[in-house]
């Protein structure tokens, strides 16, 4: 049964107090509701999503950060972030983003953060219960990863997907500790629910390692990775363990995997968190680029103007860059493949218009909803 349309509130400021209503609509048999209620938002301005699951009956909360530019263009759509923990960590991740986006680092996102027991009922035993792979001994409520992962496959993604205009392949899972250990879990299990893995200080020592023979387990009967995956441990965490599980992936060298491992100095367990979330976002959304030959370059130096400004484009070891009065050094203008470019540091493009000919007559920048990111200027040399 599909979901009634979602009501659209007002401001919240239009409301009396005492009509900060929750908006109910049905998923299958059970009641789902999204919330604009700060007092029920880790960050104002969210919005949040309880429902019961069928497949494991258990309670469950998201939290949702919508981008800036979500209601002005209806036609985008845009890569989902799901945050497991989020019941403590999707508010450190947002504000992270925000100031991520802002410098350019990462693309407009959905932020999604999942609480594992929206009751608040005893939640690290629910958390086990998640997140935990295997049943182990001394750990009764242990070893509901498999059925955590077919909620998560199942009831969490579609409705994000239902609800919101996500980009149904560029999905991110990011966790720490044991929900780090439940994201190796999903990528060794299931790899291709999420293109992109941040695995911050995984625990790794579970049930006697049991994360090694899973890896293991998975290479023999796959070859193949097409996933962007980064491991993070802090210094003076399990970096010994995280060492080893890079270099047992590394041996096996599958097809189409990127992987990437950091270790963030002068941290522990959870204090070294938002910087692994800092960290991991800028691995994971970095874009790809390619050294063109000189040769190819010369065609797009040369001297642009807009209404008010003027630009040169020169190469700078190898590669092309943009000088003007607020960086007299040059910004590098970097190559995604051989006709498109972005500018370094900054996630928007950096397009050059070219006539019937094929020469070089201007150029065009794109980012975000900010105008200043955005401009146009044509060759005058």
């Amino acid at each position: 049964m599909n979901p009634t349309p979602k009501t659209v509130s007002h401001p919240l400021s239009t409301f009396y107090p005492s009509i900060l209503l929750l908006f109910l609509f049905h998923l299958s048999v059970n009641a789902q509701v999204i919330s604009k209620d700060p007092r029920d938002l880790l960050t104002v301005g969210s919005e949040s999503i309880v429902f019961q699951s069928e497949i494991n009956k258990s309670e469950y909360k998201l939290y949702i950060n919508l981008p800036d530019s979500y209601d002005s263009d209806p036609t985008k759509t845009y890569p989902v972030y799901y945050a497991l923990d989020g019941y403590r960590i999707f508010d450190t991740t947002t504000r992270i983003y925000k100031g991520m986006w802002n410098d350019g680092f990462a693309p407009e996102t959905i932020i999604v953060g999942i609480d594992y027991s929206a009751s608040k009922d005893r939640p690290s035993l629910h958390r086990t219960k998640n997140l935990t792979p295997t049943t182990m001994e001394g750990r009764p409520t242990s070893g509901g990863a498999p059925l955590f992962l077919q909620v998560l496959h199942d009831e969490i993604i579609p409705m994000i997907d239902r609800l919101y205009r996500s980009d149904k392949v560029n999905r991110t899972l990011m966790g720490t500790s044991f929900a780090a250990l439940f994201a190796q879990y999903v990528l060794f299990t299931q790899p291709s629910l999420c293109s992109n893995y941040i695995i911050n200080n995984p625990t790794l020592w579970w049930d006697n390692e049991y994360p090694y023979q899973l890896e293991e387990a998975f290479y023999q009967k796959n070859k193949n990775l097409n996933t962007k995956v980064i491991f993070l441990s802090g210094e003076f965490d399990d970096v010994a363990r995280v060492t080893k599980m890079v270099e047992q992936i590394k041996g096996h060298d599958y097809s189409g995997m990127t992987l990437g491992f950091r270790v963030v100095e002068n941290m522990g367990h959870l204090g070294g968190e938002a910087e692994a979330i800092n960290q991991g976002m800028r691995y994971v959304y970095k874009r790809p680029t390619v050294i063109l030959p000189e040769a190819e370059l010369r065609a797009y130096c040369g001297t642009y103007r807009d209404r008010e400004y003027t630009f040169e484009i020169a190469i700078k070891d190898g590669e092309l860059n943009l000088i003007h009065k607020w960086a007299p050094q040059g910004v590098k203008i970097q190559a995604i493949n051989k006709t498109e470019f972005a500018v370094l540091g900054r996630y928007f493009d950096f397009h050059f218009n070219k006539n019937e000919e094929g020469d070089v007559i201007g150029f065009y920048t794109q980012g975000g909803t900010d105008s200043s990111r955005s401009r146009t200027a044509i060759k005058i040399n």
